[in-house]
């Protein structure tokens, strides 16, 4: 399935090996989230996200085959590649997935949004979000899907938080895809926000619903 794919790969273009296989796992340090009435709610980084009341929300199992796949997806016949994507996941924790419509329904393309975080305190370098999608980039362009970069990086404020951001075409069969990815370095983490739709109706929504992202 076409949205499956496209959320597959999304995940996994941020694992970026950076702290592959270091310290205890991300998800002992921060907690995954909670969704009541359509609000999404972080305690580790005070975030609030609202979503429509007809959105699908996936479930951290959902989220984690999710993530088993990409792996395949990203990796391919590379064993070494794999070993290192499936290391650096200890790093690394998927805190929202949500689609339009139910997974499987009979719809052309399912615009979706998700959000995860990536520890990357070890890393000094990485300072702001631009610098976390410098590494992010270099993955997906590594990867065996073809993505395409057509604006340079923008900055966009969430909630009062600068985030940066960057835009990506890619083909999946007959569709081509476009992403926006938000990235901003709070807590030690990349919080990273990703968005997928193929129209401009579509893109008109995820951004109403990434506007609504707030933080206390």
């Amino acid at each position: 399935m076409t949205d499956n794919r496209v959320a597959q790969f999304s995940l996994f273009t941020f694992c970026i090996l950076l702290c592959a296989g270091c310290g205890n796992k991300a998800s002992d340090e921060i907690d995954y989230g909670t969704v009541k009435d359509s609000v999404y709610h972080n305690e580790y980084f005070g975030l609030n996200l609202t979503l429509p009341s007809e959105w699908s929300v996936q479930d951290q199992q959902m989220r984690q085959r999710v993530a088993e796949k990409g792996v395949k997806m990203i990796a391919g016949d590379d064993k070494n590649f794999k070993a290192a994507l499936k290391a650096s996941e200890q790093q690394t924790v998927y805190l929202l997935m949500a689609f339009q419509h139910p997974l499987g329904s009979p719809v052309a393309y399912n615009p979706s949004i998700m959000c995860l975080a990536e520890r990357v305190r070890d890393m000094p370098g990485i300072v702001r979000g631009k610098d976390y999608l410098f590494h992010a980039k270099q993955l997906m362009e590594s990867g065996q899907m073809k993505v395409q970069f057509p604006k340079d990086a923008s900055i966009a404020k969430l909630g009062g938080v600068d985030f940066d951001v960057m835009q990506t075409l890619m083909t999946v069969g007959p569709i081509t895809v476009k992403q926006k990815y938000y990235a901003a370095i709070t807590k030690g983490y990349a919080l990273v926000f990703i968005v997928s739709f193929t129209t401009g109706e579509q893109e008109s929504v995820l951004d109403g619903i990434v506007e609504r992202v707030s933080f206390k």
